[in-house]
């Protein structure tokens, strides 16, 4: 996608106008295509170690504004130190950070938008509802989704100056200010998408039409039933969501979200127009309206709930925002040994695991032997290649190996990881009866192979594989 958008805009390539995921927004892939250019990476090892930074600094960044932004709210250095950590110290979305150029870049920059929005709203100066319209640019250019908060901002707006009725010159000064981040946020949206540029509105509106019900048809696994994409169950994300974050996580953060409600509806004018508690609004709202919009658009979800890993932030700056109040009680010291306890106890957990500690299911969901990998899709990006390849090389001192990964995309894009002495050893067999070795992450398959006595190395998280490697001859 970066590729063939990189060759239209600056080669003159039209085959964007018929690429088949051309709806998808390049506001992060386009500045990882320029930099391969600029830094010019040939070989394949070079491009996806310099993804894997990249990505994994992005993420850093928008862990670091998730803890500016706490602490910006509450001037509380130790809410903002648990709400950071809550962040970092989470198996799934750490793991993802390295490899997934799509669902967490979309997290942080929606953690660097909220930022930007509240000081904003606080400051109420040109210069930051710039800067907001071009954050919030970027965010909906790396998925559509990133509207939603456009959307809010502009609700915010008609509600400050419709509802409120201020004065003239404060109506004035709020026009200017939203017709400026409106602006910014159009040009930018179309300067950094180039497959907006022959009919803006309208490829805008199909890009946003094909997202809500993006037509994937695919096999999902989910507690052991098979889907298909198109007929999940309407709890699929939610569930996803409470079986795969640590359940002290997950405590705290369906607490703020009651304590939220609770305050709402005591004082909902105040939490819509006071601009220190409208934040806590939005939070609410960017977790709970996605949940709902899945619902009731029926959109396609699959690998888990990836799709929506730009909840979990809200989610849990709900939940801090109910620690505010509970760090203000007798219960103090308790409740930040407990916290600080389930964070290390994840911790040792991720660092026990990587680098897969991706695989994370919570207590909600039995750990006996192979029980996950009958019921669930596990590495279902198929990392775990690299190391079942790096096994068969240092194993296996043959000149040429021919390996069968089952026809799998992963397994034949871990090989260009490997350093290129290593990749011309390894050829890729789509025929086991003549491959040396199979290797396999199950993905659509979770029974045993007929082969499976001749496993011959295996990669295990919480009793359940996710890789195996088997030698055929």
């Amino acid at each position: 996608m970066g590729r063939i958008t990189y060759n239209y805009l600056f080669h003159g390539d039209d085959s964007l106008k018929n690429y088949s995921n051309r709806v998808y927004g390049v506001g992060f892939e386009l500045p990882l295509m320029i930099m391969e250019k600029v830094f010019n990476l040939q070989d394949t090892r070079d491009v996806f170690l310099m993804r894997h930074l990249v990505t994994h600094i992005f993420f850093l960044l928008g862990a670091l504004a998730f803890f500016l932004l706490i602490d910006y709210i509450y001037h509380n250095k130790l809410i903002a130190t648990i709400g950071f950590l809550l962040l970092v110290v989470n198996p799934l979305i750490y793991g993802h950070s390295f490899f997934n150029t799509k669902d967490v870049p979309f997290l942080s920059m929606f953690i660097i938008c909220f930022l930007l929005f509240t000081i904003a709203f606080k400051k109420n100066t040109l210069k930051w509802y710039i800067l907001l319209g071009i954050g919030c640019a970027v965010l909906t250019n790396m998925r559509i989704m990133g509207v939603l908060l456009t959307a809010c901002i502009w609700i915010f707006f008609v509600l400050d100056n419709f509802v409120l009725k201020p004065d003239k010159e404060e109506k004035k000064k709020n026009l200017r200010y939203l017709i400026y981040f409106t602006l910014t946020t159009c040009l930018v949206l179309y300067v950094t998408w180039p497959y907006l540029y022959p009919s803006p509105a309208h490829y805008f509106y199909s890009a946003f039409k094909c997202m809500a019900k993006y037509p994937w048809e695919g096999d999902i696994l989910f507690w052991g039933t098979v889907y298909k994409s198109t007929t999940i169950p309407w709890y699929y994300g939610i569930s996803w969501f409470c079986i795969s974050n640590p359940l002290i996580y997950l405590l705290l953060g369906f607490i703020g979200i009651i304590f939220f409600t609770i305050q709402f509806f005591k004082a909902p004018k105040l939490f819509i127009f006071d601009k220190k508690l409208r934040i806590q609004t939005l939070f609410v709202f960017c977790f709970a309206e996605p949940l709902l919009a899945v619902f009731i658009l029926h959109s396609v979800l699959y690998d888990a709930w990836r799709q929506l890993y730009f909840i979990y932030p809200p989610f849990i700056l709900a939940g801090i925002y109910a620690l505010s109040y509970l760090l203000k009680t007798k219960a103090k010291i308790p409740i930040v040994v407990l916290l600080f306890a389930g964070i290390g106890y994840t911790g040792f957990y991720m660092v026990s695991n990587f680098p897969y500690e991706h695989v994370y299911f919570n207590e909600f969901v039995k750990k006996d032997p192979e029980y996950l990998r009958k019921n669930f899709e596990l590495d279902y990006w198929g990392t775990s290649y690299k190391q079942a390849i790096d096994y068969i090389l240092k194993t296996d001192t043959s000149q040429t190996i021919y390996l069968d990964t089952e026809c799998n995309v992963p397994g034949i894009q871990n090989l260009w990881l490997e350093k290129p002495e290593d990749r011309k050893r390894i050829r890729i067999s789509y025929d086991n009866t003549k491959a040396n070795y199979f290797a396999s992450f199950y993905r659509n398959h979770r029974e045993d192979y007929s082969f499976q006595s001749k496993e011959v190395y295996t990669i295990k998280v919480l009793n359940s594989s996710i890789m195996s490697v088997f030698k055929l001859r």
